[in-house]
């Protein structure tokens, strides 16, 4: 007797075959799950293949120099080196770059004799000066001109001078960004240079054209003689 084979449904087939992708997609998913599982831990890197990886050295985003090698341990400090005595600088602000004239003059000789005096407000000799009382011995030594003691009086006792005029031994006036009024002075020497006592150097060498004091200069005035 021969049997005549059953036929499924088609709606039961399409069930079955459903059933089958969903359990494979998810096996699938599973195993990817289980391939980026990082343990935890402060030292613990993720590479591109999802497996931990926990250097021994630093890591850069880009690759260090060729023959760099990692400091593990922080340098001694240079006091526990035998012989060796570190020192301090100290710094005032603000601080203008050293600049040492080209022109050789009186002024610039006078002026040298006085390098290193360090600023003092009302002073006026070589144990601390201000700008003005600076300005005001200079001018003792080398024009023996008695001048006014103020940043003011210098300004309106001086006849004014054009920047293309300016001679060794005009008197140069700034003031601060958002007035006109003059609060510091210097000697023009020469080659764009002049001499003055700051607070942050005392007595130094700077130039007309430096950042600081350029945008500051309010003009120049020669002393009456």
């Amino acid at each position: 007797m021969t049997r005549t084979p059953t036929l499924l449904p088609a709606t039961l087939l399409t069930t079955l075959l459903a059933l089958s992708l969903t359990s494979g997609c998810g096996s699938s998913g599973s195993k990817a799950q289980s391939r980026m599982t990082v343990p935890q831990g402060d030292e613990a890197v993720v590479t591109s293949t999802g497996l931990p990886y926990r250097p021994t050295a630093p890591v850069y985003p880009v690759d260090p120099p060729a023959g760099f090698r990692p400091e593990l341990n922080p340098p001694a400090p240079l006091s526990s080196v035998p012989g060796v005595q570190p020192t301090t600088l100290l710094l005032a602000s603000p601080l203008r770059p050293y600049r040492e004239p080209k022109a050789t003059n009186d002024w610039v000789t006078a002026a040298k004799g006085w390098r290193g005096t360090p600023f003092r407000e009302g002073g006026a000799d070589r144990q601390g000066a201000d700008s003005a009382g600076y300005v005001v011995q200079l001018h003792k030594e080398v024009s023996t001109s008695a001048l006014a003691k103020t940043p003011s009086e210098l300004w309106t006792s001086g006849k004014p001078v054009g920047i293309a005029a300016f001679e060794p031994g005009d008197i140069v006036f700034f003031g601060d960004l958002n007035s006109l009024s003059p609060i510091h002075v210097g000697i023009y020497v020469g080659d764009r240079s002049f001499t003055h006592s700051s607070v942050g150097t005392g007595v130094s060498f700077a130039s007309l054209d430096d950042t600081y004091w350029k945008p500051r200069f309010l003009g120049a005035r020669r002393p009456q003689r």
